[in-house]
């Protein structure tokens, strides 16, 4: 069994006068190579298509901020928006080039933070630079098909990272005013937050016995968390009338709440935390007993509370993406893990984490080939269709591609919905979906309406029998693509007085 030098919990093991010169060397060289890496990718597919719908949704908001109207919706841009800072970013970078462009520059820039906090996490715990190496570029290809998604995957990913890494130092004013931006970057993150600033506190207190200065230094802390909030809380209220996003509340409205106690949605939510994280789940419980094991760890057992009280199955979706903020901690067990064990079983974990990456690579190009389709339709449902009121449940692609009336049946971009689907559709386990669904069309007066064709699976088609069952007719119209997976219908309302069958 290799050894490895114990790790401190605030300071790196000192190491001979070179190796932070050779370290900080390679580390911008790699950055350097990523950065030109993501440059001649964009560059040999003449542009990019993102996998997921989502972050339409994102370009959508920018550009209804830049123009100051929303033409498909007609709500403010940051209604259906889970991360203002990753928001704003776009919108700043739209001014200068065209959305799709921007929302890949800003997505580009998590990995490159991400490689940058994994090398330098790897510094300070003193991990040999062959083994930091290879462990940061591992978590570099597990993430690989989270971020080019186009959504803040990536920027969460380098926040958490960079965040371990200011935590593992002295109490400092950084750390705070990192903390006030976290939930805006992802809600979740304020537990993060919570137990960061909680810990910082206690280390504040128990630094000396001047009690007064400890007080005003957690009170200067406290202010630094307010400031770096305040602009991100004064937007979302002016804009939405809350403090924070309500994207939370229309999925778990939408999708339900599984029907399972507590006990077993938190097992159920602990097992797609793993599959999310891959084989560094295993290295959690090595994350130690000192103040930075029980603050991370904390934040697990809270993230995974959260999302079980919830919606655990969230977790599954678009690829276990919201599990990835977890990475950066399961990697950083891994290197604790070495501590303990020597650095065999880090070795392990690497290869195994390596091999566990090249399976979600297809997960990239199989989305690129569904938002190309459903691209395909909404440009052909603008030049055919130019009266018709839509329906859909994806909200992105069809408001970049078309100026059409859109109505979003899960309630992200048209918040009326959410009211429909809490009437029916969360109490009866999604049962009585369809009677939401037959409102919400009522309402909006839709004529046509977009539907993904999920087979086998069959969630998000179930909505097209849905309308079917409220009685309405909905027709498939020919547009010109290959069939499916979206379908553009024709829908045609219920005969007056025509009740739903049972």
């Amino acid at each position: 069994m290799t050894p490895m030098p114990a790790l401190s919990a605030t300071a790196a093991v000192p190491s001979a006068r070179r190796t932070p010169d050779r370290r900080t060397g390679l580390c911008a060289g790699l950055c350097a190579a990523l950065i030109l890496g993501l440059v001649l990718l964009w560059w040999a597919r003449g542009g990019w298509v993102f996998p997921l719908d989502d972050a339409y949704i994102t370009i959508h908001n920018a550009r209804v901020l830049i123009e100051g109207q929303d033409r498909n919706y007609g709500v403010p841009a940051l209604v259906g928006a889970s991360s203002l800072i990753h928001l704003a970013l776009v919108t700043a970078v739209s001014l200068v080039l065209p959305g799709e462009a921007a929302s890949y520059l800003v997505a580009g820039t998590g990995p490159v933070l991400f490689l940058a906090g994994l090398l330098t996490l790897g510094r300070r715990l003193g991990l040999p630079w062959p083994e930091g190496t290879a462990l940061a570029l591992v978590g570099l290809a597990f993430g690989a098909a989270q971020f080019l998604n186009g959504l803040e995957t990536g920027l969460v990913m380098a926040a958490v990272t960079w965040t371990l890494v200011l935590a593992l130092k002295a109490p400092s004013r950084r750390l705070a005013l990192a903390c006030g931006l976290l939930p805006f970057l992802r809600p979740e993150l304020g537990l993060l937050s919570l137990v960061l600033m909680t810990r910082q506190a206690r280390l504040r207190l128990a630094a000396g016995p001047d009690r007064a200065a400890a007080l005003r230094a957690v009170a200067a802390d406290a202010a630094c968390v307010l400031l770096a909030a305040a602009p991100w809380l004064a937007w979302s209220f002016a804009e939405t009338g809350a403090l924070l996003p309500r994207t939370i509340a229309a999925k778990q409205a939408f999708f339900g709440v599984p029907s399972a106690s507590l006990a077993e949605s938190v097992v159920y939510a602990a097992m797609m935390v793993a599959a999310g994280l891959g084989p560094a789940a295993a290295a959690l419980p090595f994350l130690g007993r000192d103040g930075p094991a029980w603050v991370f760890g904390g934040f697990v057992a809270l993230f995974t509370l959260g999302f079980a009280m919830t919606n655990w199955e969230v977790l599954g979706h678009n690829g276990h993406r919201y599990t990835l903020a977890l990475l950066p901690i399961a990697l950083f067990a891994v290197i604790r893990l070495g501590a303990v064990h020597g650095l065999r079983p880090v070795r392990l974990v690497i290869l195994a984490q390596a091999a566990f990456a090249l399976s979600t690579l297809p997960q990239i190009t199989a989305g690129q080939e569904r938002v190309a389709q459903y691209a395909t339709v909404a440009r052909w449902a603008q030049a055919n269709l130019p009266q018709a009121r839509l329906l859909i449940h994806d909200a992105g692609v069809i408001a970049t591609a078309s100026d059409l009336p859109l109505t979003d049946l899960v309630g992200l971009k048209s918040p009326d919905s959410i009211a429909d689907h809490r009437r029916w559709t969360a109490p009866s386990g999604g049962a009585e979906r369809f009677r939401a669904v037959d409102a919400i069309a009522r309402r909006s007066g839709a004529t046509h309406a977009i539907i993904l064709d999920d087979a086998p699976d069959r969630f998000w088609g179930l909505l097209v029998d849905d309308l079917r069952r409220a009685g309405w007719r909905a027709d498939p119209l020919e547009t010109g693509s290959a069939r499916g997976p979206y379908i553009l219908y024709r829908l045609t309302p219920p005969s007056p007085g025509a009740a739903p069958a049972p």
